[in-house]
C-alpha cells in the first residue's frame, strides 16, 4: 500500500450534517410556537424558518471552529520508524461517554488521544495486527460514521469518525489485513 503521509480525514459535508439537526429543531419550534399562539400562521412559519437558518449557520460555524482548533492542539508522538497513514477527529466510546479526540493510523498502530474537554481523558494505542473484525455502523439511525474494531482478546472498541469506510479501508490495507465486514 502506498503510504499517505499526514492524510487528514475531515467531514466532507459539515453543513449537510448540521442540517440534520437544524430541520428537526425548526419543525419543533414551529410546532411549539403554534401551540403557544393557538394557531399555525405564516408569520410563525417564516420567523421559525429564519431562526432555523440562523441555527444551522451558527451551529455549523461553531462546530467547524471548535473541532479544527481543538483537533490541531492534540499531538500524538510517533516513533522515528513510524509513518502516519491517516488522521482525523474521532469519538471513542468508553461506557456511555463518546470521548472526543484524534485518531491516527500509522504503519505500526492505531492511536486515539482525547482532547482536554472530556471526563475520561486518555490515550490508547491499538495493535492493528490484533484486529480480527472491522465494520462500520450507522449512528443516529442514518449517519454511517461509526467504526467498530473487534480484537483477538475479545475486546471491542467503537469510534465515530468522518468517512468511516475510508478508515476501514486504510486499516484493512495497513500492515495486516483484518477481516472487514
Amino acid at each position: 500500500m502506498e503510504a499517505v503521509q499526514g492524510k487528514r480525514i475531515m467531514a466532507k459535508n459539515v453543513w449537510g450534517s448540521a442540517l440534520y439537526l437544524a430541520i428537526p429543531w425548526t419543525v419543533a419550534m414551529i410546532v411549539t410556537n403554534s401551540i403557544i399562539r393557538g394557531k399555525l400562521s405564516a408569520d410563525v412559519i417564516i420567523a421559525n424558518l429564519i431562526g432555523g437558518i440562523f441555527f444551522w449557520l451558527f451551529f455549523t460555524l461553531f462546530v467547524k471552529y471548535f473541532s479544527s482548533n481543538v483537533y490541531k492542539k492534540i499531538s500524538i508522538d510517533i516513533a522515528n520508524d513510524e509513518v502516519i497513514l491517516v488522521e482525523g477527529g474521532a469519538n471513542h466510546f468508553r461506557g456511555k461517554e463518546g470521548v472526543g479526540g484524534k485518531l491516527v493510523l500509522t504503519n505500526k498502530r492505531l492511536v486515539f488521544k482525547s482532547h482536554k474537554f472530556n471526563i475520561q481523558n486518555h490515550q490508547q494505542d491499538f495493535e492493528v495486527d490484533k484486529i480480527i473484525n472491522l465494520k462500520t455502523f450507522k449512528s443516529m439511525f442514518f449517519l454511517e460514521n461509526g467504526l467498530i474494531l473487534d480484537f483477538a482478546d475479545g475486546t471491542s472498541h467503537k469510534f465515530i469518525v468522518d468517512e468511516a469506510k475510508v478508515w476501514m479501508d486504510m486499516i484493512s490495507n495497513s500492515t495486516v489485513t483484518p477481516k472487514a465486514i
